[in-house]
Order: C-alpha cells, then sequence, then structure tokens
C-alpha cells in the first residue's frame, strides 16, 4: 500500500469526520424513521384494541340480556364503525373470519362481500392476510399492503393492525399510511447530506488553506525533505533527482534543508581542498624538517669540532698571554739595565781622562756595543712586525723575546769584557774619548728605544688579555650554540614527528570527505 501524502494525511481526518457525521446522521434518520413507526403501529394497536374493547363491553350487555345478540351486534357494528383515528382518516373495518366485510366505512359498496379473492396493487390478498393473522396463535399482528389515497390513482404503502375480537369472532382491522414516514425519512437524510455537504466544503476549504499553508511552510511532501535529510545523512550532497525539490519556496524547509546542503557541500569541498593542500604541504614540510634535520645534524657536529678547535686556541692565546707578559717584565728589566748601562756611561766619560790607555781597547769595545745596539734595533723592529702579526695569534714574539734575552746576555758579557779592557787600557782612553761620548748618545738611543720596545710588549701583553678574554667569549658563544644547535635538532625531530602526524591526518580527512557525493 503506497504511503499518503501530507496532503492525503491533513485531509483523512475531515473525510473521515464527514463519514462518521453522514453515518450518525443516517443513523438518527433510521432510529427516528422506526421511533415514528413503532409510534404508528402503537396508535394503531390502541386504536383496535379500543374497539375490541367496545365489542366485549357490548356482548357482556347481550349476554346479561339486556339486548337481544342480533341488536347487540348491529349495535357494536355501528359503533366500530364510527370511531375514527388520525384526524378523521383513520377507520376500523370488521370482517368475519370467512373475509365477509360486515362494515368499511371508507367504501360502503363492499359490505357484505366475500374479500376473499381480493387482491392489492401488488398482488397480495390482504382479507386472506388478515384472516391468518386472526387465526394465528396470538390472535393479532401487524401486516402491509398497498391502498390508495383518497383522491389519488397510486397505490400507498399501508400499515395495518388486525386482531380477532372473540366476543363473536370478527377480525377488526385499522390502517394507516406510512409513505409519510418514508417520506419524511428521505427528507431528512436529503436535509442532513445538504448540510453536511455544505459543512464539508467549508471544511474542506479550511482544511485546503491550512494544507496549503502547511505545504507552502515545508516547501513540498515532508517526504521531500525527508528524502534530502537522508541523502545528506548518507553522504550524498550533490541533490540531484529530487522530483519536487527545485519548487521549494523561498523561506520554506525544503528551501532551508537545500541551503543548508549546499553551504555543506561547498564547505565539504573546501575542506576537501584544504586537506589535500595540507596533505601536500605536510609532505614538503616532512621533506624540508627531514633535510633541516639532516642539516642541524651537521651543523651541531661542526659546532662541537669548532668548539674543541677554540678550547685549544683559547688555551693557545692565554698561554700567548702569559708569554707577552713575562716578555714585557723582561722587557722592562732591559730597559732598567739600558737606563744604567746609559749612567755607566756617564762614569766613563767623566772618566775617560783617567783611563787614556784603554782608549784605543775602548774603541773596539764600543763597536762592539754599536753591533750590539744595531742588533737590538733590528730585533725591536722584528719584534714590532711579529706584534703586528699576533693580532690575531700572536706566534712568533716567544722567538723575539729569546733574541731580546741573548743579546741581553751578550749586552753584559760584552759590558764585562769593557770592564776588564777598560781596566787593562787605561792609559788608552783618551783616544776612544770621542767614541765613549758617541757610545753615550748611542746608549742613550738604546734606552730610548728599550722604552718603546717595553711599552709595544705591554700593548702587546694587554691585547693578548683583551684577545683570550674575547676568544672566551667566543668559546662560550660556541658552546652557546653548540647547546642550542641540539635543542633546534630535538625540535625539527619533534617537527617533523608532527609533520607525519599532520600528513597521515590529512590523509583521513581527504578520505572522509571523498566519501562525500558532491
Amino acid at each position: 500500500m503506497p504511503a499518503l501524502s501530507l496532503r492525503q494525511k491533513l485531509l483523512a481526518p475531515l473525510v473521515f469526520c464527514l463519514l462518521a457525521l453522514l453515518a450518525l446522521t443516517l443513523f438518527n434518520a433510521y432510529q427516528a424513521r422506526s421511533k415514528a413507526y413503532e409510534a404508528r403501529q402503537q396508535a394503531l394497536r390502541d386504536f383496535v384494541d379500543s374497539a375490541d374493547s367496545l365489542i366485549a363491553a357490548i356482548a357482556a350487555e347481550a349476554k346479561a340480556g339486556k339486548l337481544p345478540e342480533e341488536d347487540a351486534k348491529a349495535t357494536a357494528i355501528a359503533r366500530v364503525g364510527q370511531l375514527r383515528y388520525a384526524g378523521g382518516a383513520g377507520y376500523i373495518t370488521s370482517i368475519t373470519t370467512d373475509s365477509v366485510v360486515l362494515n368499511n366505512p371508507a367504501s360502503p359498496g363492499i359490505n357484505g362481500k366475500n374479500m376473499a379473492g381480493f387482491q392489492d396493487a401488488k398482488g397480495s390478498y390482504l382479507y386472506r392476510s388478515i384472516a391468518a393473522v386472526g387465526a394465528s396463535a396470538q390472535g393479532n399482528g401487524y401486516l402491509t399492503y398497498w391502498w390508495p389515497r383518497p383522491g389519488a390513482k397510486e397505490a400507498s404503502e399501508k400499515l395495518a393492525y388486525a386482531k380477532r375480537s372473540t366476543s363473536w369472532n370478527w377480525d377488526l382491522i385499522a390502517g394507516d399510511y406510512v409513505d409519510d414516514i418514508q417520506q419524511a425519512f428521505i427528507a431528512t437524510i436529503i436535509k442532513s447530506v445538504a448540510a453536511l455537504a455544505v459543512l464539508g466544503a467549508l471544511l474542506s476549504l479550511i482544511a485546503w488553506m491550512a494544507t496549503r499553508s502547511v505545504l507552502q511552510a515545508i516547501g513540498g511532501e515532508p517526504a521531500v525533505a525527508a528524502a534530502i535529510a537522508n541523502r545528506i545523512a548518507a553522504g550524498d550532497l550533490s541533490q540531484t533527482g529530487l522530483e519536487g525539490a527545485s519548487h521549494a519556496p523561498e523561506g520554506s524547509v525544503i528551501a532551508a534543508v537545500q541551503r543548508m546542503s549546499e553551504q555543506l557541500r561547498q564547505l565539504v569541498t573546501r575542506i576537501h581542498d584544504t586537506a589535500g593542500i595540507i596533505h601536500r604541504s605536510a609532505g614538503e614540510i616532512a621533506t624540508g624538517s627531514l633535510d633541516l634535520s639532516q642539516r642541524t645534524e651537521q651543523q651541531a657536529s661542526s659546532l662541537e669540532e669548532t668548539a674543541a678547535s677554540m678550547e685549544q686556541l683559547t688555551a693557545t692565546v692565554h698561554q700567548n698571554a702569559e708569554n707577552a707578559q713575562q716578555a714585557s717584565q723582561i722587557a722592562s728589566g732591559a730597559c732598567a739595565v739600558a737606563e744604567r748601562g746609559g749612567t755607566v756611561v756617564d762614569q766613563v766619560v767623566s772618566t775617560m781622562g783617567e783611563i787614556n790607555t784603554s782608549s784605543r781597547r775602548v774603541v773596539d769595545i764600543i763597536g762592539v756595543i754599536d753591533g750590539i745596539a744595531f742588533q737590538t734595533n733590528i730585533l725591536a723592529l722584528n719584534a714590532a712586525v711579529e706584534a703586528a702579526r699576533a693580532g690575531d695569534q700572536g706566534r712568533g714574539f716567544a722567538v723575539v723575546a729569546g733574541e731580546v734575552r741573548t743579546l741581553a746576555q751578550r749586552s753584559a758579557s760584552a759590558a764585562r769584557e769593557i770592564k776588564t779592557l777598560i781596566q787593562a787600557s787605561v792609559e788608552r782612553v783618551d783616544a776612544g774619548a770621542t767614541l765613549v761620548d758617541q757610545a753615550g748618545q748611542t746608549m742613550r738611543e738604546v734606552v730610548t728605544t728599550v722604552h718603546n720596545i717595553t711599552g709595544i710588549v705591554t700593548e702587546i701583553a694587554s691585547a693578548s688579555r683583551e684577545q683570550s678574554s674575547g676568544i672566551e667569549q667566543v668559546g662560550h658563544a660556541v658552546t652557546d650554540m653548540d647547546r642550542v644547535t641540539q635543542q633546534n635538532a630535538a625540535l625539527v625531530e619533534q617537527s617533523s614527528a608532527a609533520t607525519q602526524v599532520l600528513q597521515q591526518e590529512s590523509e583521513k580527512l581527504s578520505r572522509l570527505t571523498a566519501s562525500f557525493k558532491l
């Protein structure tokens, strides 16, 4: 059995109510007809019973000897014939048991005649039926026959009540037309059906308008909305092939569901596209993360090596700084020695007159001292060059410092020889007085040069200390960079793992969105 539409479901109660009202109206009409028929039967029965009681009373007077029997019968027939029913239209006919009419007030022409062979308009033997009722065990009963109304040609149905009066065995019958009951019944039905038709038309109009309003609010049959919802639930967002869905008015439920489906379709499409982009981006990120992880590991390894090298460099620079400090101290000592040497030379100049005998020998010794001074000057220049080169590492300065120490030793040895020669050649000093003066001047230059060398060595020592401190800071920075690089490597590994998870989830999202039909 096909499912009913919403319109049919909404109109079905109205139809059922109208049918129920029609059935109730018919039932009431039938009940009214039955009651009217029963009332008509009771009225006939009471009318005939009254006639029977009248005959019984007259018969009792005859038996009592008050009236002769024949006179009593004639009186009874006359008296019964005068009885009227239904405003004078109804009467009682008296008949013998062999169907001879004793008195028919409406048709006196048949009085005294045997009507056993009489048939009504439908062919029924009326008087035979009356006799049969009177002969029955009850002695009374109802029967119907067809008889024309006064002045009418066509016969009408007539209800009759027949009863056998036991006083003289007469059959009494009284009848009444019942076609008016049927006519009233039909008229009642017609009026009721007309009223129901008008009421049904009004209710149908109201129901049609209500149904139309409901359908407009829904946008069509609820089955269409249910079909759309079921297809959305099944993942079909295309909404194609749904009859009636495209004609849903704006603002209706179906239109709203269609808009929701369209927006959901667009959303799923964007999600599907975005999932694809995320999947591809996650793949690229994963590849980049793997490459970055490898590079970070290489960088961490390089930083470890750099850190080790910086530790070695720090140790070397620290040692150079210590050597520069020692060289500075030695240069300071050499400066003091040179100053004392200058003082001694001044003393020698003042006593040159007393050691004339050693002047020639002094000249030679002064030459040696002059050569030493010359070499010291060259070494000082070399020390300056080496100090300039030691801006990064300061290597080689130890060599210069060693040469300085060697020259200092040679200067000390020459000083001892000078002292011996001076003691041995006091007499020859005069010849070398001029040379001694020159030696004094040279010694002062040496002192000045030694002062300069001491300043340079001091600056080198200071620069070495600063360089050592800077390299230590660089070492700390490299160590920090190594630690940060290790942390970055760990973060890159975490990022790579998260990227792989994101790639897997994007694949799942792509599979989920692919299950929708767009």
